[in-house]
Parts: C-alpha cells; structure tokens; sequence
C-alpha cells in the first residue's frame, strides 16, 4: 500500500517530491528520499505527513537520480527507523518498497547469523542487505539474484553508488515505467506518473527493469530481455487545493458524476460481452474489498430481481482461498476504484485459471486491473482524493446496475419498459441527491447527537441492508467510533442485548412492503434505551432523514448520501482528519 517513486532526469529531488504528494493517499505513516550526488547517496526521511519531510530538507538539494516512498506500515511501528529508502551497511545501496517480503524473517536470520545489523524492524531493509551480500562487479547481475531470493509481493525500486542507473525488481505489486523528454520514472500509481510521462507501461510480474540515460530495459528473473509494451496513459486530474475537506468536496460532487458514470457507460458501447456468453450464464460474482464489496452486495440485492441466476457478492480476501465454483459459465464483476487492490487482482487470476469471464470495473482506465481482465467498464467518477470513498462508490452503483439490466434484456427477464423506466430514473438521481445536499446543515445537526454514541449500529432489510454496511463502513472509517450493520431481521438473535442508553442505531427503510417489519425492528431498541435515526421516503423514528422518491431499484444510490454526510460530520465533531484517517491508505495493494 506504499507509494515508491524513482526518476532519472532534470529536476529529479523536486519532481520524486511532488509524486509522493500524489502518492500520499496510499500511506502517510512516514516519508523519505534517496538523492544521488557526488559525494554518494544522501538519504532523508521523517515520521507523519511529507511536509514534515520537506521542512527537514537542506535548501537546494537537487539531483538528476532520486527514489522516494510513503509508507503504510505493515512490519514496524512507526519511526524514522522504519521509515524508507534503507541503506545497505556499506551505502552503496538504496532502496524503497512497496508490498511484503514472505521470507525476510529467513533472510534475515541468515544476515543476523554471520554478525549483519538491522536498523529497522522492516522486511524491507532486507533487500538492502541482500543487494550487499549478492554484490561482484554487475549490479544488473546483483539485483537479478536478489530478485531470485525473494518470496512475496514487492516492487523495489534501487539507487546505487555503482553507477548512474536506477533499477526496480517487481512482482504482484504495482510499478509502472514512465518516459518523456526530461526523463525515465518509475512509480507504483499510472495516474501518478502521467504528470510527467508521455508514454508508460505496465511492468509484468517477475521483471527486472534497468533505467539508464538511454532508456528503460526490461528483463525476465533469468536476465532475458523481454518486450513490454509502452502506451499513451490517460491524464490524472490534478489534486487542487481546495477550502476544507476532499471527502466533502466529492459528496457534493456526486449528482454530476452520476451524469458522467451514465453517460460514460453508453458512450463507451455499454456491457460489450457477446449476448451468446450472456445467455449461456450461470452466474455471476460481484467480487471487491471494502466500499467495492458493498457496492457488489447492493447490486446483487437489486439483481435478484430481475436476473434468473445466481448473484453472488463476495469479498475478494474470502474468494481467494475459498472453494467458489467457477467454470466457463461464470462471470465474475470485478470492481475496485484505484484497479490496483491486491485481494481483487489475485481473485481475477483464480476465476481466469478455471476458464471464468473477468470484468473489471474500475475508475481507473490503465490500471492492472484493468489489463488483468477480459473485459472493461470505467465508472468515470473521477480524481478522488479522500481515503474514504464516496462518489466512487454512487458511480459503481449507477455502472453495475447498467451492465445487470444489459444481461436481464438480453436474457429477457426485465421487461422493455421496466428497463427503460429504470435507466430514465438515473437521470432523476442527481436532483434527489441535490435535494439531500441542500438540507446537509440537518443532517450537520443529527451529527452532534451522534458524535458521542458509545456505539452506531446500522440496519435495513433487502436492499437497504447493503446501505447500512457501507454506512457503518463510512462512520468507523472516519470517526473511529465502533459501528456495526445488521439485517434487521438478526437484531432479536444477539444484538438486541447491546441496546441501550448511549446507543444510536441508523434505520434506512426504503422498502415500502417492509415498513411495518422495519418498523418493529424501530420499537424492539427504542424499548432498550437506544436512540434511532431513521433515513427513508417517511418517517420512522423522532429523528427522521427523508429521502426524495426515485425508482425502488435506485434508492441505494440516493440513501447513502445522508450516511456519507453523517459520517462526516460526526468525525468532523470529533476533530477528526477526515481526508486521511488513522491506520488506513486509500489503496490496498498488498493482501
């Protein structure tokens, strides 16, 4: 989840800073660079966010090689020790890491053995020891046996005293190789790298790359040359500054990208999956980790009304290593908004080994997940900076929802008028969500009820129990307060027994023929001592959201606004960093 810069060119300390800005949202723990000089390799790094970084740098410093990484932490607590590049023991050697070393503990007993000191408690800083150890006259020969004794999923990028090249060894994680007129980049993030490059490619797994004055050089672990193929990357939106917080500025984004992810879908040929593989189906997985496993659920509860197959919404950590069926007749969904998280990447390979249709859906045109897959669909929710995922989320709805009403018609279990009704109700959503906006100083004041909640349970029913899990995601993301979500059918088998004064628990009901279930559910924890939110076309609690009447298959899209809103503004209460929370990055790419 780290993010790794490395550059060759004019400008190379300024630019691996700016990157790492870009980079920032995949972790912020701490931030450090590797600059090659004359005198060597001069390494700075510091705890927290980069302009903790900036501030400790000497006035001046530039170079024409520099490597650069944020960190999320996964081995290590985290300090300036664990902070990256590490150092080899004789500084020859630089390095920056993104994913996990599985045998460094091996590797480094091995180093400890023979008298070798560790500075950091990384895995990471045993690349740095290795590129020592393997060291005789070739670099490129030493980064190739280092590359042979790793387990894991890493991509490395390397600055050495040796020469003036830079290297990168990559597998299971992402890097990608940039090119222009001022230079040669290596980054893990193509949106990222399109600031500056004019052409990029995608580094296959098992590479090893060598970046010089003359190019950029591909290479399989057993030094054979190999073709990688470069191509123009779509422009990254630019992370302007804006007043206050990225997470609000993209809820308040939502109507007009909801227009984008409808108009997109169409403009770009809709499914585009041959009607005969459609029709000889037999089920589809809905397959994503955090918000994008809650868009799949929410999809599927809609799709289960107008599909006669199985709909199956599974997280990607699960599938990996469960025993799901796949055969020819599978499709599976793939959805994650960076197309880089490493869980959905590795259950696209397990569905594409037993002959399964993959499809990724993603808002990220040139992301691996993207190349991975069969087939294609952007949601064109656009640049979205804050950890916590919103407008993403609304347009993998409006984008999922589509391609399940293109397989019902070509299937014919959705009826031609129901389908158009449907699809015109889309263009409906982004007023209903205005509606909600314009009245968010209510939910603003609902928020101050909240903030002090010793716990915020969740519930729905059908469609709306999708809803209260992306809700529930949204509150503890942000605020840290505990927060759960339940079907409300489950609250009399355990839950109710946490019920009591100091507990809110948030109610969507948008499901008219469930009202006087939901209802129920309402007086069973207001007869505890819970205090109750209830979001819905009407009332059902005291304190009541009420949501605008759109299409019953598109309410999912609508009712969690008010629940992203209220997230925020119970975090904002608490003083919280809305933008980059604790523990957390926006993109996870390591399991």
């Amino acid at each position: 989840m780290c993010g790794i810069f490395g550059m060759i060119g004019e400008h190379a300390t300024g630019i691996t800073l700016q990157a790492l800005k870009y980079l920032e949202y995949r972790g912020y723990d701490s931030a450090g660079i590797a600059i090659k000089g004359h005198n060597g390799i001069n390494i700075y790094k510091s705890v927290g966010r980069l302009h903790n970084l900036e501030k400790n740098l000497p006035n001046g410093l530039d170079s024409s090689i520099a490597i650069g990484h944020t960190r999320w932490a996964t081995h290590g607590a985290v300090s300036t020790d664990n902070a990256h590049p590490f150092f080899s023991p004789d500084k020859c050697f630089a390095v920056v890491h993104n994913g996990i070393i599985e045998n460094y503990q091996t590797l480094k007993k091995q180093f400890c053995s023979r008298g070798a000191v560790f500075t950091s408690q990384t895995d990471s800083e045993t690349v740095a020891h290795l590129l020592q150890n393997n060291y005789s006259d070739s670099v490129f020969g030493t980064v190739l046996a280092t590359a042979n004794s790793l387990v894991g999923s890493f991509a490395i990028a390397i600055t050495t005293a040796y020469d003036n090249n830079l290297y990168a060894i990559k597998n299971k994680s992402p890097l990608v190789v940039g090119v222009s007129d001022n230079g040669i980049y290596l980054c893990s993030d193509i949106r990222c790298v399109s600031h500056w490059a004019s052409k990029v490619a995608v580094t296959p797994d098992k590479t090893v790359v060598v970046v010089g004055r003359n190019g950029a050089h591909f290479y399989d672990f057993n030094g054979n040359p190999i073709m990688v193929e470069f191509f123009t990357p779509e422009r990254a939106e630019e992370m302007e500054q804006v007043d206050g917080d990225f997470m609000l500025k993209e809820i308040y984004e939502i109507p007009s990208k909801i227009r984008l992810a409808k108009a997109g879908y169409f403009r770009d040929g809709g499914l585009k999956i041959d009607a005969e593989r459609i029709k000889k189906l037999s089920r589809i997985y809905l397959i994503g980790c955090g918000t994008a496993y809650n868009s799949g659920l929410q999809v599927a509860s809609v799709a289960r009304k107008y599909l006669d197959l199985d709909i199956l919404p599974v997280i990607a950590s699960e599938f990996i290593y469960d025993n799901y069926p796949v055969d020819g007749n599978t499709l599976a969904l793939f959805i994650s908004q960076s197309g880089e998280t490493a869980d959905t990447i590795s259950a696209v390979e397990r569905v594409r080994d037993k002959g399964g249709y993959t499809y990724a859906v993603t808002n990220t045109s040139s992301s691996s997940l993207r190349f991975k897959c069969d087939g294609f669909v952007n949601i064109y929710a656009g640049g979205e900076f804050a950890v916590a995922s919103t407008k993403a989320y609304n347009c993998q709805l409006v984008t999922l929802l589509l391609i399940i009403l293109d397989i019902a018609r070509i299937r014919q279990t959705v009826s031609e008028n129901e389908y158009i009704e449907i699809v015109n109700g889309i263009d409906k959503l982004p007023v209903a969500i205005d509606q909600i906006l314009a009245n968010s100083y209510e939910i603003a004041r609902i928020a101050e009820s909240v903030k002090d909640s010793s716990a915020v349970f969740y519930i729905g029913r059908t469609t709306d129990y999708p809803t209260a899990c992306e809700g529930s995601l949204k509150l503890k993301e942000i605020s840290y307060i505990h927060s759960e979500a339940y079907p409300a059918g489950e609250l009399k088998h355990g839950t109710l027994a946490l019920m009591e004064k100091g507990v809110t628990v948030v109610a969507i009901h948008t499901c008219d023929e469930l009202s006087d279930k939901m209802s129920s559910s309402v007086n069973e924890v207001v007869a505890r001592g819970a205090s109750v939110i209830s979001v819905g076309p009407g009332e059902l609690a005291d304190t009541s959201i009420i949501l605008p009447d759109v299409h019953k298959a598109l309410y999912g899209i609508v009712s969690v606004v008010p629940l992203q809103l209220l997230a925020y503004y119970v975090a904002k209460r608490l003083g919280r960093d809305v933008d980059k929370p604790r523990n957390l990055a926006k993109s996870v790419t390591v399991e």
